[in-house]
């Protein structure tokens, strides 16, 4: 075996081991006056003349990069990246957002302008269930990916990649909304059953919310690589 193909053999091994091996986040938990997150960053602004939250991904490090990598040829999830309301307690009821996003130059050709809520969040933030849009998705000529332009989760165990492997298009589906407007998002959640609207209508069904029917925690802001999120009249009335 020549030098150059033992050298080629050992970079790949470093890479896979790289990949199949999970780090940890390069930034902890945040706390502001009025959010407690993780790997995002927070401002007040505005957007098409309306007051909003403005929430992005913090990329951190290379831990952060590398992670991605891992999650986008399936080896990984959905990055942790929320900002949950302090105070907010939510069980059972309805929670109701107006939410938009864009995508910032430079994101790569994976954005999709990902953004949602995130309830039932736990005080440390390691565990929730979360709906999010794929605005990228709403529209495009590709019909596969017009079918995913609104998604289900649970954190940390079950994310998109998971569920397109065990229940493909049970925990995901599409909607009539693209990038750079606002989008009603409305989620009514009853033990173990999460009922989705977009825009008023009714798009997708959850009838079994993996942390079970009585979990109950906070609710947060989501977003993940490739967008930049803006959220406005958050209403949260639990039942």
């Amino acid at each position: 075996m020549n030098k150059m193909l033992l050298v080629t053999l050992l970079l790949l091994a470093v890479i896979a081991l790289l990949l199949l091996t999970p780090l940890p986040a390069s930034t902890p938990i945040a706390k502001t006056a009025e959010y407690t997150s993780t790997k995002v960053l927070i401002s007040q602004g505005e957007f098409q003349g309306k007051p909003a939250t403005v929430v992005e991904y913090d990329w951190g490090d290379w831990r952060d990069w590398l992670n991605l990598a891992r999650s986008l040829v399936g080896l990984g999830s959905n990055p942790n990246s929320i900002a949950m309301l302090n105070g907010s307690s939510f069980t059972n009821g309805v929670i109701e957002a107006d939410l938009a996003s864009t995508i910032p130059e430079g994101s790569g050709g994976m954005a999709r302008g990902f953004i949602g809520i995130a309830f039932r969040v736990a005080p440390d933030l390691n565990s929730y269930e979360a709906i999010y849009l794929r605005p990228a998705n709403g529209r495009i000529d590709d019909p596969e990916r017009r079918t995913r332009a609104l998604q289900y989760i649970s954190h940390p165990d079950f994310h998109f990649d998971v569920s397109r492997k065990t229940n493909p298009g049970v925990y995901e589906t599409g909607a009539d909304i693209g990038l750079g407007e606002w989008i009603k998002l409305r989620i009514e959640v009853d033990g173990a059953v999460a009922k989705v609207y977009v825009n008023g209508q009714p798009l997708l069904t959850v009838n079994d919310l993996k942390l079970g029917a009585t979990r109950g925690g906070g609710v947060a802001l989501w977003v993940n690589p490739g967008s930049k999120a803006y959220f406005a009249n958050l209403v949260i009335t639990p039942k």
